[in-house]
């Protein structure tokens, strides 16, 4: 079934004209909003997507967030809709939500593509599926066509173009989801069928299902009475209806929310699969089967709707329950409206607010205790949020991209908040609120790009990766060394544009404790970097059987210890003094980033499993930056020392009073 699978992902885009058309589906548009109850069962509603059992609100969460940008959205009438309201909305109700705004597109040169003029808009908007449905079929032709090119040809129209091309499939395919609920199979197409399932067809296939085993006894008992055109009459029936189950099986292939006959099974099952456990006899199936039609039956009245799903939701979140797999579901629905690393962005951004109002009121206390109160919260939520997150991982923090820079933040800030805490000078308190702002900025924005890539933040994990003991010991370990670089990367530019601006000219204690505190951070950092290399390489040799191979990302964790053995003995032998520390430092974290992130997107080695569009732009312009400040505070520095002597020759020049 696998493989079936993923030759549908290969070839759906250019089979994607075969599909029903949109306005194929049948159902009233008008109904009511969802009550508080319905919304919270649905959001509990386990199901398995990306390799793992989450949340039915997880996935609504992250596949609205690729779709539009944003969790939540407004209706046409101005109902405001969060994500499980709108995956509500998709199945029971497609073509109301065939007219919400769902699709961001950036760049309306992508609607042009297509043959789509939409009149009054932005350049960069949100716009329906029936604005788009128009073009739908050159938007396939345009996607078929680009997959076939490498992603590093496309340009920037043809990836949008590819991208839109696959959330219109992922949308229509939602919108199909219970297809199954509303297929009319032709159970009374023969005699034999009639007998056992009446005259009249019912929608759904759980009733068809359901007495499977007696038809088949039906026939059997009567074969040998029966004649050859009776007997090729009843064959023929039972294909057509064959085919009509299996298509309505295929259309409905969004989800899979069926948890599997057998308990050792890993996979759930997609609607398909619930069939064919139901064909081998297995009643769980079905009842599931006849629990999903009975929602769609009861959608326009909400209290049978509710009730129906209450007994849907016991019966799923049961059979997950035996399989160990619902335990931490109502965790992780709490865990998302906790919403934790939102709430940390906040309290650092106020934090810095106060930050810069005491810098005007130097004299009041207030201020600096609710910069100290606002910074600490922030860091508590963050240290909150990620350690909810190994709880519902039952992993260390740093299993993917994403958690290394959450867990980052979160080191950054306790380092700088216990440096304050010791030396009371008011460098590390200014720093920790910029710095935890900037990691929970850039860890929504990288929030896109895993929903893009992975479904959401908590993918299963490449074998690699697989093990808790090596990514408790050399990923964190190495990750903290991460941190430390980067820190005394942003000590080092501090000092730069700090003496470059003029900031606290004359104050030269500010100035020695910056430089003792980016020593004291590189000196941890180097520690931390040193022993999370040896962890990698003894990881290597238990993985792959060498304990050094020369991959990019062995590599960069090795220009990292270089580079910080070098700043060290500079510092040590009097060849960087305070300003070459700082540049050197500044310069380190450029490498870090490197070893970081950069070496996962070359597409070679055996680490090149974290590759993310858009990052090396990104990169480049911290290169190129970092690089600016360092070699403007030497052209600063030469021009300070050539005006030195000019002032003294003007000093002496100049006569006495």
């Amino acid at each position: 079934m696998n493989s079936s699978r993923s030759r549908w992902l290969v070839l759906f885009l250019t089979l994607a004209f075969l599909a029903p058309p949109a306005d194929a589906q049948e159902s009233g548009s008008a109904r009511t909003p969802w009550s508080a109850r319905t919304l919270e069962l649905f959001e509990r509603m386990p199901v398995q997507d990306g390799g793992r059992v989450k949340p039915l609100d997880t996935f609504a969460q992250f596949r609205l967030l690729r779709l539009n940008g944003k969790r939540r959205f407004s209706a046409p009438d101005g109902e405001k809709l969060g994500p499980t309201a709108w995956l509500l909305d998709c199945f029971f109700f497609p073509e109301l939500a065939r007219t919400y705004r769902t699709f961001l597109v950036r760049d309306s040169a992508v609607l042009e593509a297509i043959g789509v003029r939409i009149e009054g808009r932005k350049k960069s908007d949100r716009y329906a599926f029936d604005e788009l449905a128009p073009g739908r079929e050159k938007l396939f032709a345009e996607g078929g066509r680009i997959h076939a090119k490498e992603e590093k040809q496309r340009n920037g129209t043809e990836t949008q173009l590819y991208a839109l091309a696959l959330n219109v499939r992922d949308f229509e395919d939602l919108t199909h989801a219970l297809d199954f609920t509303r297929a009319e199979l032709p159970t009374g197409a023969s005699e034999g069928l009639r007998s056992v399932f009446g005259a009249e067809a019912r929608p759904g296939v759980a009733h068809f299902l359901g007495l499977l085993p007696k038809l088949m006894a039906e026939l059997e008992a009567r074969g040998e009475a029966m004649s050859a055109a009776d007997r090729e009459a009843e064959r023929v029936a039972l294909m057509a209806l064959n085919d009509e189950l299996d298509a309505a099986g295929r259309r409905s292939s969004a989800l899979a929310v069926f948890p599997p006959a057998k308990l050792e099974a890993e996979e759930w099952r997609f609607a398909l699969g619930a069939f064919e456990d139901a064909y081998a006899g297995a009643p769980e199936p079905v009842q599931l089967l006849a629990g999903w039609e009975a929602l769609e039956r009861a959608k326009n009245d909400p209290a049978g709707f509710e009730a129906e799903l209450a007994k849907l939701h016991g019966a799923v979140s049961g059979i997950a329950e035996r399989r160990g797999e619902y335990a931490k579901i109502p965790l992780e629905v709490r865990f998302y409206r906790w919403d934790f690393f939102t709430r940390a962005l906040v309290s650092f951004l106020a934090a810095f607010v106060l930050l810069c109002a005491s810098w005007l009121a130097p004299r009041t206390r207030w201020l600096v205790k609710g910069v100290w109160a606002l910074a600490v919260l922030g860091t508590l939520l963050v240290v909150a949020g990620v350690t909810v997150r190994c709880i519902l991982r039952d992993r260390p923090p740093v299993s993917t991209l994403y958690e290394t820079i959450l867990f980052i933040t979160g080191c950054c800030a306790i380092v700088l908040l216990v440096t304050e805490w010791i030396q009371r000078q008011r460098i590390a308190l200014a720093l920790a609120p910029v710095m935890g702002a900037a990691g929970m900025f850039l860890a929504m924005k990288y929030e896109l790009k895993e929903a893009a890539l992975s479904g959401d933040t908590m993918p299963s994990l490449v074998a690699v990766l697989d093990t808790n003991f090596w990514l408790a010991t050399h990923v964190t370990t190495v990750t903290l060394g991460y941190a430390a670089g980067l820190l005394a990367a942003v000590l080092g530019n501090l000092w730069l544009i700090g003496k470059m601006t003029g900031l606290k000219k004359g104050d030269k204690e500010f100035y020695r404790t910056v430089s003792r505190m980016t020593y004291g951070v590189v000196c941890f950092g180097l520690l931390f970097s040193v022993v999370g290399t040896i962890l990698g390489g003894v990881w290597a040799n238990y993985s792959w059987g060498r304990f050094w191979g020369w991959d990019p990302k062995e590599n960069g964790a090795l220009l990292i210890c270089i580079a910080e053995l070098f700043i060290l003995h500079a510092r040590m032998g009097g060849y960087a003094r305070e300003h070459g520390l700082a540049a050197l430092a500044a310069l380190n974290g450029l490498v870090v980033a490197f070893s970081w992130w950069h070496v996962n997107n070359l597409g070679v080695g055996l680490h090149a499993y974290g590759k993310t569009e858009g990052v090396l732009r990104a990169l480049y312009t911290y290169y190129g930056l970092g690089l600016l400040v360092v070699l403007g505070s030497f052209l600063w520095r030469l021009g300070a020392r050539q005006a030195v002597p000019q002032e003294r020759l003007s000093a002496r020049q100049t006569p006495a009073s």
